[in-house]
């Protein structure tokens, strides 16, 4: 074969190899994609669960409830001092899956991000037992230390040990708090502070009860989070300056401001000591 013909031939089996490397690489790509798709509801099985627990237990509540049902009937699925006080210990997984306005709606979304967050690092049931524990650990560590304040004519106390409350933002609090243990110091320090000022201002200008059970379910998260969860290897590295003071600092700064912000605009009650509106 003369020297032209076999440069031409040669030409096109590299054409034609490049092509075929390229379907492939395509193909691989896409199997990819449909892998982690089918992989997604057993992956984050928890994620999902605790995504679809609100429409399924108020579907069931609305339909062991009746057609109309009271506002008080509705109460009697909610946690809080009232419900503990007759009894209504069940109230503590019913508040916390059951809509308060029986209306079947998803959790809130920065819910359902952190148990995604610690689900993706802890897998499952860790995550189960931060979701479920959190929760109901932070409401009663919440009425246990409101205690005092039984029997107390402030708003701060009548707010604490009157009102019916609803939702799992207490487990997602206690889930974020437990991710942070898998993150290293540099952003672990920063976020913790950040996320504390935020709940603290929070608690001191607004003062709802879920103020207060919010800041518990953090806590259960950052504290119970590290024997829990066991991270390969915890990032104890030590403080850096002034690098790692800057950022610190810096997040104590935004993580107050978000918070005031949200606490003088949510409402409340004027927070624990009254400084906030109401």
């Amino acid at each position: 074969m003369p020297e032209h013909q076999r440069a031409r031939a040669s030409g096109q089996d590299g054409r034609v190899g490049a092509t075929q490397e390229a379907s492939a690489i395509e193909r691989g790509t896409a199997a990819r994609v449909v892998h982690t798709i089918v992989r997604i509801p057993v992956d984050y099985r928890v994620s999902i669960c605790v995504y679809l627990a609100p429409i399924v237990a108020t579907l069931i509540a609305r339909r062991w409830l009746g057609d109309d049902p009271t506002p008080e009937d509705v109460r009697r699925l909610g946690y809080g001092w009232p419900a503990l006080e007759a009894g209504r210990w069940w109230s503590l997984v019913t508040g916390a899956t059951v809509s308060s306005s029986l209306e079947a709606s998803f959790i809130p979304g920065y819910t359902l991000f952190a148990v995604v967050l610690l689900e993706h690092v802890a897998k499952h049931w860790r995550t189960a037992v931060m979701v479920v524990g959190g929760q109901i650990g932070g409401v009663l560590l919440g009425l246990l230390v409101t205690a005092p304040l039984r029997g107390r004519t402030s708003a701060f106390a009548i707010e604490m040990t009157e009102t019916i409350d609803f939702g799992i933002s207490v487990g997602g609090f206690a889930c974020l708090g437990a991710w942070t243990c898998y993150l290293s110091t540099r952003w672990r320090r920063p976020l913790r502070w950040a996320v504390t000022c935020y709940l603290a201002f929070q608690l001191l200008l607004s003062g709802l009860i879920f103020d207060v059970s919010h800041p518990m379910g953090w806590a259960i998260g950052v504290f119970g989070g590290a024997l829990l969860m066991r991270p390969r290897s915890l990032d104890r590295t030590p403080m850096r300056l002034p690098a790692d003071a800057l950022w610190i600092a810096l997040a104590i700064a935004v993580g107050s401001v978000v918070g005031i912000v949200a606490g003088w605009n949510g409402g409340g009650v004027g927070g624990i000591f009254g400084w906030g509106p109401t």
